[in-house]
């Protein structure tokens, strides 16, 4: 009988029991355990993912003395992610995790350090990277197609008017209010702190620029609106609208990023909320701008841009995956995990690798606190 991977959910809130349905419905992975603060929720997740026979925990120490897995996926409160992925490293537990890894440069030392002593697997969940077109464009500029890749760009400026905002932390139910909602004992979730510095969540624009370049950020420089909305000036959250960066890359190309929550924006078409460019020395590329728009691509001789036939699915998708989540690419890296467990395979987005696209926006968000002082970003392979 061919080895299965026992896998415990932490956190079991929307999210959680999306990617969760994915490890439940992978040939080698049995969802054996759930685990969320709030035990009304964790019974509603495991009623949603039909796991009648999973074990049920409110207590994280137990569930990880329970043995009843032999990895996690963390879909908690991102600023606690690290604390608790590092413990489960520490009792021989794989774990990953959801973007942004981490809040601060010390955390990203603490996954890689958690990683080099216990050996075990780690990965950060980000799907962007493994959209299609980030593979064909990754295939071009390795073929020399773009030449030297002077400039990059790109950014996350996503909208939405009902973000959980606030949670009631006696029943774990959330609000979607700007300002605090009357009745109850409702707390800041990290999302309404996050907007502060919405550059914290880079991760989904850097991975897969600098997967596309082969590349890592040396130095940083970032601004962004004031604290202060806006968008919302009658109850003046502490929300920055939009904060942008200047990069520098080890490979010599300059990136330009940004990312925002609360600023109202034009979808991108099939890449959501989500825009990428590459200027090279022998062609540029495109994401779509609009719903009207599309990929395309130019070199030197063409009077204009053409259109491309590429997409956000998995190159290697089947039909049923390329319907998974973020444009079809949630599934792949569910598959990396259980893949790399298994095999005893490095998973594409490894400690290390989390570390260089989460650090470059930890920095951003410092800097634009420093009135866009120039940052180094530390070398995390050295």
């Amino acid at each position: 009988m061919e080895k299965i991977v026992r896998l415990g959910l932490v956190g079991c809130g929307k999210r959680g029991v999306a990617i969760g349905r994915l490890f439940r419905d992978h040939p080698d992975c049995r969802v054996t355990a759930l685990m969320d603060i709030y035990p009304a929720i964790a019974e509603r997740a495991a009623g949603a993912l039909e796991l009648s026979e999973a074990r049920l925990f409110a207590d994280f120490d137990e569930m990880l003395g329970a043995g009843e897995v032999d990895a996690l996926l963390l879909t908690c409160d991102p600023t606690v992610q690290v604390e608790l992925a590092c413990r489960a490293m520490e009792k021989g537990v794989h774990a990953c995790t959801e973007v942004p890894a981490a809040f601060t440069v010390d955390d990203c030392w603490k996954l890689v350090r958690a990683v080099e002593k216990t050996g075990c697997k780690y990965q950060l969940m980000e799907q962007t990277r493994y959209w299609g077109f980030v593979e064909e464009w990754t295939k071009m500029r390795e073929q020399g197609e773009l030449g030297h890749v002077c400039f990059a760009q790109g950014e996350y400026v996503h909208f939405e008017e009902v973000w959980n905002n606030w949670v009631d932390v006696e029943t774990g139910e959330f609000s979607t209010s700007i300002g605090r909602p009357e009745g109850g004992q409702w707390e800041p979730t990290w999302r309404y702190e996050l907007w502060a510095d919405p550059i914290y969540y880079l991760p989904h624009t850097l991975s897969p620029l600098l997967r596309i370049l082969g590349d890592r950020v040396t130095r940083v420089s970032c601004m962004g609106t004031r604290v202060g909305s806006h968008t919302y000036p009658e109850e003046n959250p502490p929300f920055r609208e939009i904060e942008y960066a200047l990069m520098h890359t080890a490979g010599d190309t300059v990136m330009a990023v940004g990312a925002g929550f609360t600023l109202p924006y034009v979808r991108r078409g099939s890449t959501g909320c989500h825009w990428y460019e590459l200027r090279g020395t022998k062609g540029s590329v495109e994401s779509p701008r609009s719903v009207e728009d599309d990929f395309r691509v130019w070199h030197p001789g063409m009077e204009s841009f053409e259109g491309m036939d590429v997409s956000t699915a998995p190159i290697d998708a089947d039909a049923q995956q390329a319907k998974s989540g973020h444009g079809g690419a949630d599934f792949k890296p569910v598959d990396t995990f259980i893949r790399a467990i298994l095999e005893d395979g490095t998973p594409p987005v490894d400690a290390l690798l989390a570390a260089e696209i989460t650090a470059p926006a930890i920095l951003a968000a410092e800097s634009a606190r420093r009135g866009g002082k120039l940052l180094e970003v530390p070398d995390f392979r050295a």
